[in-house]
């Protein structure tokens, strides 16, 4: 535990983070990295519990910039054990864009409906909100052009990584099949951030096999960190 919280403090601190958005993290663990960062903010939100080890859920920090943020269950609402249960944590990033994020289901017996209907959950607090800019990131469990990508580019959201000129083909997250430690390159895109039309995208990062500390992340998850770079207008 202590190990994963400090390489992720270190990243956090190495890419010049302002918000962290981070998922499968427990309570502790994201107090760790919070206070290890001094962060002005920090939400975690229980998504289940695995009976073995710690509830697992997902947290906001806020390093440099507060983020008012709270969870809720889209699917599996009081089966607190199953790992199918899925939350939403929207918030507000220091007054300015509405921050959702997801962690949607990796059911493969899931239909594309069920899945829009999970997205559409969220869509629908963005709209409660009331307008502004919108971002919203996390873990869709989708290659591209899948029914929520299509979803939220229906909404009118981009995909950052296509508008930073990543190679469609490209930009992989996760390792199918993940074992700690492995030395193979990662196969899937499964990780986004989506925003609305009024944010520029400045720069768009994934960890790359060779680079330096690259084993560290292939020991410690099965996802790599995304870090995306936003211009975002002031609002208000």
């Amino acid at each position: 535990m202590r190990e994963a919280a400090a390489a992720v403090a270190d990243h956090a601190r190495a890419v010049g983070a302002d918000v962290l958005a981070l998922q499968e993290v427990q309570w502790l663990q994201a107090r760790r990295i919070a206070r290890t960062l001094l962060a002005r903010t920090r939400r975690w939100s229980f998504k289940h519990w695995p009976v073995r080890t710690w509830p697992e859920g997902m947290a906001v920090i806020g390093l440099t910039r507060p983020v008012r943020a709270r969870g809720r269950a889209l699917t599996y609402r009081w089966r607190l054990w199953s790992w199918r249960r899925r939350i939403l944590v929207g918030g507000v990033v220091d007054g300015g864009p509405l921050l959702i994020v997801l962690h949607l289901s990796t059911d493969t017996a899931a239909s594309g409906d069920r899945r829009r209907l999970e997205v559409a959950a969220a869509l629908r607090q963005v709209v409660a909100r009331g307008g502004g800019e919108v971002i919203v990131a996390g873990d869709l469990n989708e290659r591209p052009g899948g029914p929520v990508s299509q979803t939220l580019a229906a909404a009118a959201l981009r995909d950052a990584w296509l508008v930073s000129g990543g190679d469609p083909d490209g930009g992989f997250t996760n390792w199918r099949g993940w074992e700690p430690g492995t030395t193979r390159p990662p196969s899937q895109r499964i990780d986004y951030v989506w925003i609305s039309a009024g944010i520029a995208v400045v720069d768009v990062s994934l960890p790359s096999p060779g680079d330096p500390g690259f084993a560290t992340f292939a020991r410690l998850s099965d996802h790599l960190p995304l870090t995306v770079v936003l211009d975002i207008p002031a609002q208000g």
